[in-house]
């Protein structure tokens, strides 16, 4: 498929019109467009203009290029219901991200020869447990101490976060993604999450997958990247530190006091006590009724998500250098030149 094509694919599918839908608003068949996105047809000037207006977008946006990386989408967590044409998208969508990412770190002369992400054998959860306070231990994070800031932490150690946007809420079916791409450790989630533990918690299971070394195929991957995600977050030296080893009942505010300091949910922290054996089978399920009643669902004091602003500042900089047009930078980052002039970008 040629590049035009791809992207008259990818904004159909962002304006979630169907091949019949599209070829209704040009006066087209279904498989004509068919054949324009799949490079059969090469649109001229006036087509270019056509397919612009109806689908709402600049001609220039349909002849965007980018060097599009190979993907496996191996580590790619979804719930059933994702499927389809919205599947479609957010793979296309995922893919044009890190290829923009990619360009911009190969125009920023940034060495990525020297990001090495250090792998842990593992093949049971007491090995994944020991590869979060490794991972820990490497990076010189002590066991007793909380991770404030999770996606800058990682973005230092050379890894990509991708924070993927999130129309019309098409994609909340999406958990995560992790790949390595052109030999660059990538993790991929939504933007606009509004509960910051479940953000901080899908990125930890996502490096997981990134780290851990699993040979046996037999066993459960994503119980063993969990229990890494919620080690490296909730040590358990801290964990004992907070709540000592035994105990036949606990405070909600110590829950909270530990929710707000290691920035971590509820449930997670009522499960990684159970999993250290802190607490009983009956007080887990006792204190899951009794944070079910007090908060409901949805927490109403929910920790703060985290915002990944290293992409930006790369296109920035490269705006501010002169290797790059301002118009670049804005195609780029996905904004108008009046937005990108703002007080935020300018001061």
């Amino acid at each position: 498929m040629n590049e035009i094509g791809k992207n008259l694919k990818r904004i159909r599918l962002l304006r979630n019109l169907s091949l019949k839908d599209a070829g209704n608003l040009l006066n087209m068949t279904a498989t004509a467009i068919s054949k324009y996105e799949k490079g059969e047809i090469l649109p001229d000037s006036k087509k270019l203009i056509d397919f612009a207006n109806a689908y709402g977008v600049k001609s220039i946006d349909l002849l965007k290029v980018y060097n599009i990386p190979e993907m496996k989408f191996t580590s790619f967590r979804k719930k059933k219901r994702l499927t389809g044409q919205n599947l479609e998208l957010l793979e296309e969508l995922i893919q044009d991200d890190v290829a923009k990412y990619l360009e911009v770190i190969e125009m920023n002369n940034i060495d990525t020869d020297n990001i090495k992400l250090k792998r842990y054998s593992c093949n049971s959860l007491d090995e994944a447990e020991k590869a979060a306070n490794d991972f820990r231990n490497n990076i010189k994070i002590s066991s007793k101490q909380p991770i404030s800031d999770l996606i800058n932490m990682l973005e230092n150690l050379g890894i990509i976060i991708i924070q993927i946007k999130n129309p019309n809420n098409r994609f909340d079916d999406f958990d995560g993604l992790s790949e390595m791409v052109n030999n660059i450790p990538v993790i991929v989630l939504l933007d606009g999450i509004k509960d910051g533990a479940r953000q901080r918690f899908t990125i930890a299971h996502e490096l997981g997958h990134l780290v851990l070394n699993i040979s046996n195929e037999e066993l459960d991957q994503e119980k063993l990247c969990s229990r890494f995600a919620s080690a490296l977050l909730m040590p358990k030296e801290a964990v004992i530190n907070e709540f000592g080893i035994s105990r036949r009942n606990i405070n909600f505010f110590e829950l909270t006091a530990f929710k707000n300091e290691f920035k971590v949910s509820y449930a997670a922290i009522i499960y990684r006590l159970k999993d250290l054996n802190i607490i009983s089978e009956y007080l887990y399920k006792k204190l899951n009724i009794f944070i079910s009643q007090r908060i409901g669902k949805n927490d109403p004091k929910p920790i703060q998500p985290e915002i990944s602003y290293q992409f930006k500042r790369i296109v920035c900089k490269l705006e501010a250098n002169e290797i790059i047009s301002l118009n670049k930078a804005c195609e780029l980052l996905g904004v108008t030149t009046d937005e990108y002039n703002s007080e935020d970008n300018n001061y």
